[in-house]
């Protein structure tokens, strides 16, 4: 939930959340520099940041001022919703306090004085990652609940003889659009090793197995990844019939 006050209230409302939410960064996996050269990646954080909409997601909008406003909102495939007296605006990739913010301000231009606005998660859209390299079925894998990285390659049919089970690489992007990467055994993982999968693969992933070595993240990285920033749904049914058809 977020609420937005235009005017003395607002910094006590934007430090309620802050608080709440707040969590320290603990990096982990390998370093920003990989030992192939480029390209060259961000430090794994195992953080849990607040949720960020996008395309297909379902947002609740209640202007306390101006009650007769509020509705519920679909994210469209560009990213904006349409609201009354706003017409579209730009939503995706904000977390619900930073859309409240958004159509506070923009009420507040000449439509209301000191709107107040609240931001709720009404329904989400399709939960999907990418899964690919040394897998039978490479592609969009949609998620439907909680799973690791040897859960989400079972769901893309699993690895093939030629697969590098022990350096699976997960990247995932940063709330500010840099590439992060670490490795995960899935070889101890599938000897039921404890910890060797620890990490909860969350939307947007991108899982690659390799054939050989790690090394050959660098290939799929240029080939698929590199220049798209944000990734977005569009984006991942792009990417994943780029794989699945390559």
């Amino acid at each position: 939930m977020s609420a937005i006050r235009h005017g003395l209230c607002a910094a006590a409302l934007l430090l309620a959340p802050l608080a709440l939410s707040a969590c320290a960064a603990t990096p982990s996996g390998p370093p920003a520099t990989a030992n192939w050269g480029e390209p060259r990646f961000a430090a794994w954080q195992d953080t849990d940041p607040a949720y960020r909409f996008f395309p297909g997601d379902t947002i609740d909008v209640t202007v306390h001022s101006a009650p007769e406003l509020s509705r519920s909102a679909l994210i469209g495939p560009d990213g904006r919703v349409s609201l009354p007296l706003l017409g579209n605006v730009m939503v995706a990739a904000k977390t619900d306090y930073e859309i409240a913010n958004t159509l506070a301000d923009a009420y507040a231009r000449d439509i209301l004085v000191s709107p107040i606005i609240e931001v709720r998660r009404a329904a989400l859209g399709p939960q999907n990652i990418i899964v690919g390299g040394e897998v039978n079925a490479p592609g969009l894998v949609e998620l439907t609940g909680p799973v690791g990285a040897l859960e989400a390659v079972m769901m893309a049919g699993g690895f093939q003889n030629t697969a590098a089970r022990g350096d699976v690489v997960v990247l995932r992007r940063q709330p500010g659009g840099g590439l992060m990467m670490r490795t995960v055994n899935l070889h101890d993982a599938l000897r039921g090793r404890s910890g060797a999968d620890a990490i909860q693969i969350r939307r947007h992933d991108i899982i690659f197995v390799p054939r050989s070595t790690v090394a050959e993240v660098g290939v799929f990285f240029e080939q698929y990844v590199s220049g798209i920033l944000p990734l977005d749904q569009a984006f991942s049914y792009a990417i994943a019939d780029a794989i699945t058809n390559d």
